[in-house]
Order: C-alpha cells, then sequence, then structure tokens
C-alpha cells in the first residue's frame, strides 16, 4: 500500500488519510509501503516495517541512504491529532522516535472511529507501549507499563466461591456408594440321588 504524506517537519500534522492494514500472521511481515520525504530526490521515502526493526530508505543527492533502526529503539505508539490547530477531528497512529526523522505513520483518518482498536492491534504486533502526546511536547505511555506489558490495579479478591456460597453445599451433593450384592454360591453339579 502507497503512503503519502505532504511534506513539513512531522509527518503526522500533514499525512492524508493512511490506512495501513496491522499484520496478522508471520506471512504478512514486513510491510513494505512508501511516504513522501520532502528532502529526496524524488520525493519519496520508502519503508519496510518488520517485527523486529524498521528499514527506511531514500535517494539523496543521487546516493541511496538506507537506516536500519530496531523496533526496540522506538519510544511507542502514539495517536496523535492531524490538525491540532485545526476543526478538522483527523487522528493518526505514530511509530514514535527520539529523532522526529525516524517518525513512521502507520494509520491516519479523518475521524477516530477505528484508532483504538487500531492502536491495540499495533502495540501487539509490535510490542510496543501505548502513548499519548503531552501538552508541553513529548509523549507518556497510555497505561502503566512493566517492559512491554500494561499493568492494572489488581483486582480485589474474591471471598471463598462468593457467587456459591447460598447453595447447598457440595457435600450432600455427592452420592453416596452403593452396597455390594451378596454373592450367592452356585450350586454345583447334583450328585445322583441328591434331591
Amino acid at each position: 500500500m502507497r503512503q503519502t504524506e505532504t511534506g513539513g517537519s512531522h509527518p503526522a500534522r500533514t499525512t492524508p488519510h493512511v490506512r495501513l492494514r496491522c499484520p496478522r500472521g508471520a506471512q504478512d511481515w514486513p510491510l513494505r509501503f512508501c511516504a513522501a520525504e520532502p528532502a529526496a530526490d524524488d520525493g519519496l521515502r520508502h519503508i519496510a516495517v518488520a517485527r523486529d526493526a524498521v528499514s527506511l530508505t531514500r535517494r539523496l543527492g543521487g546516493a541511496v541512504e538506507r537506516r536500519r533502526v530496531p523496533v526496540a529503539a522506538y519510544r511507542g505508539l502514539a495517536v496523535v491529532l492531524l490538525e491540532p490547530d485545526g476543526d478538522g477531528e483527523g487522528v493518526a497512529l505514530v511509530l514514535t522516535h527520539d529523532d522526529p526523522t525516524l517518525d513512521v505513520v502507520l494509520h491516519a483518518a479523518p475521524d477516530a472511529d477505528d484508532i483504538v482498536a487500531e492502536w491495540r492491534g499495533w502495540c501487539a504486533a509490535l510490542g510496543l507501549p501505548m502513548l499519548v502526546p503531552l501538552a508541553g511536547g513529548g509523549y507518556s505511555p497510555a497505561a502503566a507499563m512493566l517492559g512491554p506489558l500494561p499493568v492494572g490495579t489488581p483486582a480485589g479478591r474474591r471471598g471463598r466461591r462468593a457467587a456459591l456460597r447460598h447453595r447447598r453445599p457440595s457435600v450432600f451433593r455427592r452420592r453416596s456408594r452403593g452396597q455390594p450384592l451378596a454373592v450367592r454360591p452356585r450350586p454345583g453339579p447334583r450328585a445322583a440321588g441328591e434331591v
């Protein structure tokens, strides 16, 4: 699928609507697409997203520049507004890096209908945390994380069999064992003359 951008300092702020499908199986990786790159000779940046690394290729001054960035070097996936100062409600899902030139837009839509499902799907596929932008710049995890795992508040303990505590005790539901039948000896062959 081809991803196009119109240029600018931050790709998510200037990206038209892009819907890259999150790979479901091992055969779908790597995901390859193109994005606009104003500094490149042909105006394109070729991107390949794999589970372990992101490859970025562009042509500058006739030479091919290739960068391979491990997925672990990315901070996570952030949901950002396409037009933070405008009236539009467009949102984008961005693979964020400390170097903004390495950011990759994976999903951009005019509405936020499916963005949470896409966000969770991409985070699970790449093993990266979900990020939200901060007002002063930068990003913060959407939930507490322990490595790639989200940490939630533990559920309170339930009472012992709380849902079943008013039922009849299980000891009374057991069947009692039956008594074995008394085995009578079989009569053997009768001798002649016995009655």
